[in-house]
């Protein structure tokens, strides 16, 4: 097995076969001992123990005692025990108030998968990108008719023309560029243009697409460089909203850059040492992403040799 990065190693078991029985999902989203991982506006809940946090899983018994109906969608089984979850933000703060202990508390998403352990991001993962997807597909893209859940939310069937949908996950790639002692990073135009944050070239896998090619049409058309050798390296789940990071390493046939304006704010090469000294958090001139992001792990891996 490959690097697990945050927001992998889900250890839940997602149920295939069990998920075929529309009656069995039934009992599990209504059965009071299901445990329940809660989000309100896309917030995750959970528990401060000291300076550490662990995801707050609240059986639906509770939930439901303090007048809260949620919709539910099936995440699957742990250790023997049914994982539920919900995003209640379609209840006023005060009635979702009412089920929180002291020391819960809802944060980032982001925030919390850098502090989780890695089966608890992998959690996050999977359920945030699930709610988000059947929050977004309500209606049929075909008919425009309603569409129903199905397979406790793994499934929505459109109630009108009977088509089916299933969550997708876009394929993005994210790649280092390197030739010799230096490696291509950029910033892309938007609120990290104002900093000194550079990281590596990024785009969606399109259709028809290998990701070798996906890879070489992205670097060229965000920078102007040729490239050539393109190895995968990791793969990391991000679910902001669906996507999965796909990423590589590969070597600069040309080194002039011609970057596109339109979407890019900067590209620029940096020497390996400068990105040693941003890896270390002691370059004033350059800073990378953080480990959470597939990016850091990237960099630092041609930086340092590994690859």
């Amino acid at each position: 097995m490959g690097k697990i990065l945050k927001f992998s190693g889900n250890n839940i078991d997602r149920l295939e076969v069990q998920r075929r029985d529309e009656n069995w999902i039934s009992d599990k989203l209504s059965d009071p001992d299901s445990k329940v991982i809660v989000y309100n506006k896309s917030k995750v809940l959970v528990k401060k123990i000291f300076s550490n946090i662990t995801l707050k899983f609240i059986p639906l018994g509770d939930i439901k005692s303090k007048g809260i109906e949620p919709k539910l969608i099936l995440v699957g089984d742990l250790s023997g025990e049914i994982y539920l979850a919900t995003d209640l933000n379609d209840f006023a703060d005060e009635k979702v108030n009412t089920i929180l202990s002291d020391g819960d508390e809802f944060i980032d998403c982001r925030t919390a998968g850098d502090e989780l352990s890695l089966s608890q991001g992998g959690i996050i993962s999977q359920s945030k990108s699930q709610l988000e997807w059947n929050r977004k597909n309500g209606f049929c893209g075909i008919c425009g008719g309603k569409t129903n859940g199905q397979r406790g939310g793994q499934s929505r069937k459109c109630l009108t023309c009977e088509t089916e949908m299933f969550p997708r996950t876009d394929p993005v790639m994210i790649t280092v560029v390197s030739d010799g002692d230096y490696c291509l990073l950029g910033q892309s135009k938007g609120r990290l243009s104002k900093l000194n944050i550079y990281s590596c070239l990024a785009g969606f896998v399109d259709q028809g697409e290998s990701i070798e090619e996906a890879v070489s049409r992205e670097i060229m058309e965000e920078s102007g460089i040729k490239v050539k050798n393109v190895n995968y390296y990791a793969s990391q789940p991000w679910p902001f909203p669906w996507s999965l990071m796909i990423g590589c390493h590969a070597e600069a046939e040309t080194n002039e850059i011609n970057y596109d304006e339109h979407e890019m704010h900067s590209v620029k090469w940096f020497h390996r040492d400068e990105v040693l000294d941003a890896l270390k958090e002691s370059n004033d001139d350059l800073s990378v992403p953080g480990s959470i992001a597939i990016a850091h792990h990237l960099i630092k891996a041609w930086a340092t040799k590994e690859v």
